[in-house]
């Protein structure tokens, strides 16, 4: 079996990869639940929750708690066979170019976020700019705005935020992972035999786990250089990253309250991460 491999944008438009295995125009690609949202409303819930489950917890709640047969029926009418799984280390909480003790230090803050995170940190007083990942490093530069959550640590050296913004706050909560998925057309999947089929799910998982380590270990050197520049590194504090998780509470009870099948994504996430972490704590 020779697979031959494209990056983003070389075969379809970025971020197209799932239209792209439906129609058939590539055999497989590495998809990403929340770009699905156009089609699916309840997808981006399969990468990260604000507050929910760590990478390792959603590899297992996917896989052992009941979270890829949700998937699977969500996608039924697509022509997508998914496979679990790979997934990454938390993000940086946030960036600052002001230090942060209590949740009164956040309030007023023009902060440049994207996605749910965006709503609940404006229920904590926060003002939130939506700009492209490449206009944050001048808009941190020239004031015009105070913070910004961006990537990784390692991801964010790479974009030099670490010039512009004095103090990395860290913190597995604001988004704890994102889990992606294998992707494969259903025909070209159903030509494997048994025994491909199961060569090609267990070499995904290994490129999760590898693909997880490597990354750990980027963040890990990408910390170390930052001390060593003058960055002031601390984990977020317990008060704003509290009112966040209670934000994230009333925004997805909310969310569910209008969707059923949402409703039962979210619970059976919960319970999982209750049952799981009553024998493993998480923090």
């Amino acid at each position: 079996m020779e697979l031959k491999l494209h990056p983003a944008g070389a075969v379809v438009p970025a971020l197209k990869e799932f239209d792209a295995v439906h129609d058939g125009i590539v055999e497989f690609a590495e998809i990403y639940s929340p770009y699905w949202l156009d089609k699916l409303p309840n997808a981006g819930v399969f990468a990260y929750t604000v507050g929910g489950l760590s990478a390792l917890e959603t590899y297992m709640w996917m896989t052992r708690g009941g979270g890829h047969a949700m998937l699977e029926k969500m996608i039924a009418a697509y022509n997508v066979v998914p496979i679990d799984g790979t997934y990454y280390p938390p993000e940086t909480f946030l960036w600052t170019s002001k230090p942060l003790k209590t949740l009164a230090d956040i309030k007023g803050m023009k902060i440049r976020t994207a996605g749910d995170d965006g709503e609940m940190f404006k229920q904590m007083g926060v003002a939130v700019v939506l700009l492209a990942g490449g206009e944050t490093y001048d808009a941190l530069k020239r004031g015009v705005i105070d913070g910004a959550q961006l990537s990784t640590p390692a991801i964010d050296i790479t974009l030099a935020v670490h010039e512009v913004a004095k103090y990395a706050y860290l913190s597995p909560v604001r988004q704890p992972t994102d889990y992606t998925l294998l992707g494969v057309n259903k025909k070209s999947w159903e030509a494997l035999t048994p025994g491909l089929k199961k060569l090609v799910q267990e070499m995904y998982v290994a490129a999760g786990i590898n693909g997880y380590a490597k990354a750990l270990s980027e963040d890990i050197k990408a910390v170390e250089f930052l001390k060593k520049y003058g960055t002031i590194i601390e984990p977020a504090p317990k008060e704003i990253e509290n009112e966040l998780i209670k934000q994230a509470q009333i925004f997805y009870d909310a969310r569910a309250a209008k969707d059923a099948f949402y409703a039962e994504i979210l619970k059976s996430q919960r319970d999982f991460a209750k049952i799981y972490r009553e024998a493993f704590a998480r923090y």
